[in-house]
């Protein structure tokens, strides 16, 4: 019998433990090379917009359907990302998601 909240086995521990040392390791990495530099504005600039153009490269595919259940629950966050905080935003655009799709 297979539960819900069962514990990893080995081999799955292994990979979550190299996604995690996969994912700290780009990040400890670039503080370590740069740490003792002194970065021009120009590059800070690129530095600081960075987290815009990952954010944006995670949530475009979603774009990219036909669902129209998706769509709304976009179109909605759109809206909210005008008027409400990001955490507000997000939060909600999960509930909406959650009920459209549990329940349309």
């Amino acid at each position: 019998m297979s539960s819900v909240f069962a514990l990893p086995n080995i081999y799955e521990m292994i990979t979550i433990l190299a996604m995690a040392t996969a994912t700290y390791s780009t990040r400890i990495m670039g503080f370590l090379w740069l740490r003792k530099r002194t970065l021009s504005a120009r590059a800070r600039a690129v530095l600081d917009s960075s987290p815009c153009c990952v954010m944006v490269s995670v949530a475009a595919p979603a774009f990219m359907t036909t669902d129209w259940k998706m769509l709304t629950t976009l179109f909605v966050a759109l809206v909210m990302s005008f008027k409400f905080n990001l955490g507000i935003t997000i939060c909600a655009s999960v509930a909406l998601l959650a009920l459209l799709q549990n329940f349309m």
